[in-house]
């Protein structure tokens, strides 16, 4: 039986996302589509747009049938270990065969040749990396830089976000030995990170998020003017979660937050936190103390080591407090399957999963207790999520909607 699996954010899911969807299930004439979904912080260091119960439900009305959350101890780490999370919540299912990813690349066979030795880090290979690093480079610029002279022509194509993700999916798959078979599919459209909104092509999701979060009274009014962009269930779902007042969420509103942590926090509280090394933790005291929004914070924070999108990161690891201590538990991988939506086609992929999977199965957050008291993985992980919803929701524009322990309350999505 195939079963694709696609790991993914749908911040929010647009047409491009759709297409991704469609062309995966064509290539493969799979049978179901299972989705890990990031939960409500992000891999790029930000706040989901709408809630993953919201996200859930917008993959489950275009097309997926299970929809699995990513803990938010990977989905708000580095690429590998975002990757890493989300393809070990696939193969541990048990009936996953295809793991299906985009790129702005339609060439696997160059993608997995670099994989190969990501995956093995020859010698040469690792001198030359740690060389780099040395020299002041950012993790994503030296490992390209470190490739050896028959790759290094392609170094321009492996800066894109995109294919930095799809290498190192085949890099982990590689490294685990699994055996999801990889499925490539060719970004359409606009690149990752172009926030422009062009006629007849597929935008990104930023500059679709840009777009409705550029004056958040108007929302309603900047989400029917992409309708040539959202489908039609996702317009629905965007425009019910306004109403309630559950959106729209961006980095900025945290403003208030996060800067209260930077003056409080010490230099050596703050070596504790993830991503926080090499003496940052004084750069960051020092820097907290001369600005007044996190756009000048970050701009005078980042250096040629330290990236934008790492200092993000940095900044909800802060507001989470997540910290090195509870990195620890990523090396065991996810220790539950986190059930957030599915489909009566979902229903009995679950009954599958129930008979292959060594692992427990939590369709409602009351299900959890019994694990909690005799196993520390599971709960690291669950108090994570846990306390990254309670912190998510006091950011709703309703404060009639800002009540806590949502993940014990929330039924997950079902879709008839």
């Amino acid at each position: 039986m195939s079963i694709i699996g696609i790991i993914a954010e749908y911040n929010p899911l647009h047409k491009g996302h759709l297409y991704h969807l469609q062309e995966a299930k064509k290539r493969t004439a799979a049978q179901g589509v299972v989705c890990v979904l990031s939960g409500n912080f992000l891999q790029r260091g930000e706040p989901a747009l709408v809630n993953k119960w919201a996200r859930a439900k917008m993959a489950l009305q275009n097309g997926v049938d299970l929809v699995f959350e990513l803990p938010v101890l990977y989905a708000t780490h580095s690429a590998y270990w975002f990757a890493r999370g989300g393809i070990a919540t696939l193969a541990q299912t048990g009936i996953v065969s295809h793991l299906a990813f985009g790129a702005e690349t339609a060439n696997l066979p160059l993608l997995q040749e670099i994989a190969a030795l990501l995956a093995t880090e020859p010698p040469s290979y690792r001198r030359r990396l740690q060389q780099l690093l040395q020299e002041g480079l950012s993790f994503p610029q030296a490992r390209i830089k470190a490739l050896p002279p028959e790759l290094s022509g392609h170094a321009e194509l492996l800066q894109s976000p995109n294919n930095i993700l799809a290498l190192t999916y085949l890099q982990i798959l590689q490294e685990q030995e699994l055996s999801l078979n990889p499925v490539l599919i060719k970004r359409q459209g606009s690149g990752y990170l172009d926030i422009s909104l062009q006629k007849n092509t597929f935008p990104s999701a930023a500059a679709i998020r840009q777009h409705l979060t550029a004056n958040p009274t108007q929302f309603l009014t900047a989400l029917q003017e992409l309708t040539a962009f959202l489908p039609p269930a996702t317009i629905k779902i965007l425009e019910d979660e306004y109403t309630r007042g559950q959106t729209p969420l961006a980095l900025d509103q945290l403003t208030p937050q996060l800067l209260t942590l930077l003056r409080r926090t010490t230099s050596k509280e703050l070596q504790q936190i993830v991503d926080v090394s090499e003496g940052l933790e004084n750069r960051i005291n020092k820097i907290a103390l001369q600005t007044t929004d996190l756009p000048e914070f970050l701009a005078r924070l980042k250096t040629k080591r330290f990236t934008y999108t790492r200092l993000q990161r940095f900044l909800i690891h802060l507001l989470i407090n997540y910290t090195k201590e509870q990195e620890r538990c990523l090396q065991n991988n996810p220790p539950y399957l986190r059930l957030l939506g599915f489909t009566p086609a979902g229903q009995e992929l679950l009954k599958e999963i129930q008979k292959k999977s060594h692992l427990p199965l939590i369709t409602k957050g009351a299900h959890i207790h019994k694990y909690l008291q005799n196993n520390p993985t599971i709960r690291c992980f669950w108090e994570m999520d846990v306390r990254a919803t309670n912190l998510y929701t006091l950011l709703y524009p309703n404060p009639a909607t800002r009540k806590g322990n949502l993940d014990y309350l929330q039924n997950p999505v079902f879709k008839v």
